[in-house]
């Protein structure tokens, strides 16, 4: 591929990206959204997140399903501590150690 194809590529892929996320408000700007579809859009960021993050939770590096998973303990753990103690940095850091931790043990 020469110089010009790889620019033209990636001007290609920003106006889809750019698009994607800007057509739904000049669609949807002077019209109110209810029901279900109001419903179905705040839900797609926690359904995206939990896509993302559980497969880390239950698949080692190696990509094979185990219960015996260091980043699978430490997520419950940090889940439970950020339960009880609304700090943000404290979770965070609590995580990081209790990974850390069962990393070695583990």
């Amino acid at each position: 591929m020469q110089e010009k194809d790889y620019i033209l590529m990636i001007l290609m892929m920003t106006g889809v990206t750019y698009g994607a996320r800007v057509l739904p408000f000049f669609l949807f700007r002077e019209k109110e959204i209810g029901g279900w579809l109001k419903t179905f859009i705040q839900l797609v960021p926690v359904a995206l997140l939990a896509a993302l993050v559980i497969p880390e939770f239950v698949l080692l590096p190696d990509n094979h399903f185990s219960l015996l998973n260091p980043f699978l303990f430490a997520g419950i753990c940090t889940f439970i501590f950020a339960r009880r103690v609304p700090n943000l940095f404290l979770s965070v850091l609590f995580g990081m150690i209790v990974f850390w931790g069962l990393d070695k043990i583990i």
